[in-house]
């Protein structure tokens, strides 16, 4: 995985973690300023939010990752980029306003989003969040086509202030719907600079518009599916057949989940461009030595951050949102050990997005669909969360084993499934080592205990195992150089114990 790449990503991880820990904070806030039904309404128009964009999108997103890329490796500038963000942007909007009528019609004229516990404030709210957030998305794809994660950064961090400020208010103030309304406004910097591409002429940048709507068609035929039936779904499933109370410790628990699975997810979000890069660059050819190092580098980060969560997790949910909330601690723990398969469908799906290969992550997205509504129509009425969370783990281990049938065999060196099994044991080990000292300990000390103690397991199961090969150990130390010099110093000898070095380049000289 080439430097370039991984600053990148790095870049945009650390927008999207800063989008994380603000929502994170914001949720626990939330929660325990309004307490779990009403953290429950919360996070049902959040999730409302976060689908509708997806639906609205109508595959724009990868077609602005995939093909900014490539209209910028054939000179078209920055006017005529912008000019193709435009054409694409305005049935996006189109698609939004559609659905915002939607919704409204099936919140007054049906009980089946809320039944009658719903005020007029909150439908209006959420309505308008929709609006917001799934204009202001647009920009997101634009500026990571584009590359230009440092701007992408600076919007964040802005949206993020935003939004941590106006939701406490908010939510001290006017309680649910002032909560709502600070969301609100963290959106409205996206949607702002997605309205301010409209300032040049729009323009197809010679792509004929049956090309384009052919392949946003498949796209947004999955992100439907995708966004209806995988992204949350059994928040829907906790309201209709438990009670908001449920819904909002499973909120609580998805929350918490995300922290293990929203980095090496947000890690991703430079993939499909550096694909499609790559892609023109060779003439179309792909290389098992560009899909490996991807699939090893994000390996290494996500199992222990997976395990070693679902480990601390009971007495992480306690210490952060207090004893109301214990409940959420198993729903957590069945989430984060069930993370790898996500990450590993995402960066599967980039890789076949950036190789015209959507229908297969359409056929893999029906199969997780039927079978996410199948197992929450029969587990969640008895089980509630703790069911569900199963049930979203078990869905997408299937999907990331159909995905990987369609990368072929070509893009898959023979050595990675026994390096992605040395790598999983010693996450395993990592979680083993941090549980019992969690529990024992108990609170933050307990957790940041557990940490320390799976921290170390995973480091020397890595190097018993010889689990990272020296081509990745000479990438990382060429990363680790560019650190200061007493925790560049530290960081390399680190490295060096995990996967010795050769000995013409000694870790920490």
């Amino acid at each position: 995985m080439s430097k370039g790449i991984m600053s990148n990503s790095i870049m945009n991880a650390a927008a999207g973690m800063l989008l994380l820990v603000t929502g994170f904070a914001c949720s626990i806030l939330v929660a325990r300023l309004l307490g779990p039904e009403a953290n429950g309404t919360v996070a049902f128009a959040l999730w409302i939010g976060a689908t509708g964009a997806l639906v609205a999108e109508l595959g724009t997103g990868v077609l602005l990752l995939r093909l900014l890329p490539q209209l910028k490796a054939r000179g078209v500038d920055e006017a005529g980029r912008r000019g193709f963000a435009a054409y694409l942007a305005l049935p996006v909007i189109a698609s939004t306003l559609i659905l915002v009528a939607l919704y409204f019609g099936l919140s007054f004229k049906t009980e089946l989003l809320y039944g009658t516990d719903v005020t007029t404030g909150i439908v209006v709210l959420t309505a308008t969040l929709l609006l917001i957030q799934s204009i202001g998305s647009f920009s997101k794809n634009f500026l990571i086509g584009e590359q230009r994660v440092g701007t992408f950064f600076r919007i964040t961090a802005l949206s993020s202030l935003l939004q941590m400020t106006f939701v406490i208010a908010g939510a001290v103030l006017y309680g649910i719907e002032g909560a709502l309304f600070g969301y609100i406004t963290g959106q409205c910097v996206q949607f702002l600079f997605t309205l301010g591409l409209f300032g040049v002429r729009r323009d197809s940048a010679g792509y004929r518009r049956r090309y384009l709507l052919a392949t946003s068609a498949v796209i947004f035929v999955e992100y439907v599916v995708s966004a209806i039936f995988l992204n949350r779904p059994e928040l829907f499933f906790l309201q209709h057949f438990r009670s908001l109370g449920e819904v909002g410790f499973y909120a609580v628990a998805l929350s918490l989940a995300n922290l293990a699975l929203q980095l090496p997810v947000q890690l991703t979000g430079s993939l499909l461009p550096y694909y499609a890069e790559r892609r023109e660059a060779s003439g179309d050819m792909a290389h098992a030595a560009i899909f490996d190092g991807v699939v090893r580098s994000f390996a290494y980060i996500t199992f222990p951050l997976c395990f070693g969560l679902a480990a601390i997790a009971h007495p992480l949910v306690t210490a952060v949102y207090g004893a109301p909330f214990a409940e959420a601690g198993l729903i957590v723990a069945i989430l984060a050990a069930g993370s790898p398969a996500y990450v590993l469908g995402q960066l599967i799906t980039q890789y076949l997005y950036s190789m015209d290969r959507v229908k297969i992550r359409l056929v893999a997205s029906g199969i997780g669909a039927t079978l996410m509504v199948i197992g929450c129509l029969l587990v969640v009425p008895a089980w509630g969360g703790t069911g569900a969370a199963a049930v979203r783990g078990v869905v997408f281990a299937v999907m990331a084993v159909l995905l990987l049938t369609g990368v072929g065999r070509g893009a898959m060196s023979a050595r990675l499934p026994l390096v992605l099994v040395k790598v999983a044991v010693a996450g395993a080990g990592c979680g083993l080592a941090a549980w019992p000292v969690a529990e024992e300990i108990g609170g933050f000390v307990g957790v940041g205990a557990g940490i320390v103690a799976g921290a170390t397991a995973y480091a020397v199961l890595l190097r018993l195992l010889r689990a990272v090969p020296p081509e990745d150990g000479a990438v990382i130390d060429g990363m680790l150089k560019s650190l200061p010099m007493k925790p560049g110093r530290i960081a390399r000898r680190l490295l060096a114990f995990v996967v010795p070095l050769p000995s013409a380049q000694p870790a920490g000289e």
